[in-house]
């Protein structure tokens, strides 16, 4: 929720207003004020010239079967080969899935990672691990979100774009907070100890289908992208709106003081994005117009598909458009409104769920969203990413399911900043594990920041002013990049 004027409470710069009355003299953070002001114009910025301008980022939570996706094993046993066939791609020799056919005509503008591995074979410490490059703490069932955890590339990115004068944030995520569906919140999209000011933007939806269903019996989810506090309260005016933003800025004579540091200026950008949200709905060039899809054609729409992750996709289209240089569209389990209990989790029904609500959606949504970007001539500078948290394991269990396996996973690297008809790496016989140069997500990490421009060898800064390395030791595959 967007709060706008008058909140005595923690801004979205981090600063409360007693803060920076006290500047002058206290800390801030653990550090005075000269210390926060030295740190920040030590800190790295954001490149401009970077093979990929902006990443989009696809992430199927739950985790994608290398085998029903990008790996398929055609001389593998029944029980791990499972009932679908394969397709050749673009690239001879390299073949998907046979429900991929639009993804496989791209192979040759990508890349393809089959040895990505880590050990944290659980949804929400791969959904950190891989976001972050950190493992988590402790290796339990519910992973809690924690201020000393580290960044999220989403959030990295936040941190770097900081002193820049833009009108939408640097980076979002939708459709919604992971863990949304499921009335939890799980960590890894978050700023971790670069403060909460820096989360990525977070949109809602507004999910529903055409019935209700139970777990491993999914509907494909419907629905559209929505914006917090879209609307003004009853009896506000623009005009009065406008009258009260512009009181909120008479800040008392000790506010003004150091109105000039990098702080402050944060805080009246915020300010400003939060009142152009607000108003958002009511003016025609507003720049969160690019979350609304109704003046996009209706062909168009209907090529990326009409459900929950084709309007997603659009609009992260909209986004890399209108200068947002990261966004996330993860694949969200809603199980607390009865639609769709599974995600990419296919313990049961594996097939079922992959042949009718899966893979036809991702194989649709996706393939348009290459085809648009590259009919705007952005595809040579937007690197798009398919992941998920891990895999799922070779040998199909007694329900017609594959189950948790983080040891063995590919990853999906299209556009800008990688080579094209490449693939990296290589699973056994069975796709358990790693045949051939294993990923870790530190290293996938720091091949997305290379590809960015980002200087993988930098450091961030946590609120108390102590570096962090930017890609957690992470080192970028040479052999990937371009």
């Amino acid at each position: 929720m967007i709060t706008l004027l008058g909140n005595p409470k923690r801004t979205c710069g981090g600063i409360t207003r007693r803060d920076v009355l006290t500047a002058g003299g206290l800390s801030l953070f653990g550090m005075t004020l000269p210390d926060l002001v030295r740190a920040e114009q030590s800190a790295r910025s954001l490149p401009q010239t970077g093979k990929a301008k902006s990443v989009i980022l696809i992430y199927l939570f739950g985790g994608p079967p290398l085998h029903d996706t990008f790996d398929p094993k055609p001389d593998a046993p029944v029980e791990v080969r499972g009932e679908f066939g394969s397709t050749p791609t673009s690239v001879p020799g390299v073949h998907y899935c046979e429900l991929l056919p639009q993804m496989a005509g791209w192979m040759n503008r990508s890349t393809l990672i089959r040895s990505a591995t880590h050990p944290h074979n659980d949804h929400s410490a791969g959904l950190l691990y891989t976001m972050t490059g950190k493992r988590a703490a402790k290796l339990e069932s519910a992973v809690p979100v924690l201020p000393t955890q580290a960044p999220s590339m989403n959030s990295v990115i936040q941190y770097l774009a900081r002193n820049e004068e833009r009108e939408l944030p640097a980076s979002v995520w939708m459709p919604c907070y992971t863990g949304w569906g499921q009335a939890s919140v799980r960590p890894g999209p978050y700023g971790g100890f670069l403060g909460r000011q820096y989360d990525p933007f977070m949109t809602g939806c507004e999910p529903y289908s055409d019935k209700e269903c139970k777990y491993a019996y999914p509907e494909r989810v419907k629905g559209k992208i929505v914006l917090p506090e879209m609307n003004l309260a009853d009896g506000i005016s623009i005009d009065r709106l406008d009258t009260r933003r512009s009181l909120s800025q008479q800040f008392n004579d000790e506010f003004r003081r150091v109105e000039q540091t990098q702080a402050i200026d944060r805080l009246d950008q915020s300010r400003r994005q939060a009142f152009d949200l607000l108003t958002s709905a009511n003016r025609p060039n507003s720049p969160w117009r690019a979350f609304s899809t109704e003046n996009e054609d209706v062909r168009l729409q209907d090529r990326y598909g009409r459900n929950l992750y084709g309007h997603s996709m659009l609009i992260a289209r909209r986004l890399i458009e209108s200068d947002v240089r990261f966004v996330t569209v993860t694949w969200e389990v809603f199980e607390k409104l009865n639609i769709d209990q599974d995600g990419w989790d296919t313990h049961q029904r594996n097939f079922h769920i992959l042949r009718n609500h899966r893979l036809p959606v991702l194989d649709q949504a996706w393939s348009a969203l290459c085809e648009d970007l590259d009919d705007r001539g952005l595809l040579d500078e937007t690197l798009i990413v398919v992941m998920g948290e891990m895999g799922r394991s070779p040998k199909i269990n007694a329900k017609g399911g594959r189950d948790h396996w983080s040891y063995c996973h590919n990853v999906l690297l299209t556009g800008a900043g990688v080579k094209h008809g490449h693939v990296h790496g290589t699973s056994d016989r069975i796709g358990a594990w790693p045949a051939s140069d294993p990923v870790s997500p530190e290293s996938l990490i720091a091949t997305i920041y290379a590809a960015m421009g980002i200087d993988t060898t930098a450091s961030i800064y946590d609120q108390s002013g102590r570096p962090h390395p930017i890609a957690q030791q992470g080192t970028p595959l040479s052999d990937v990049l371009t």
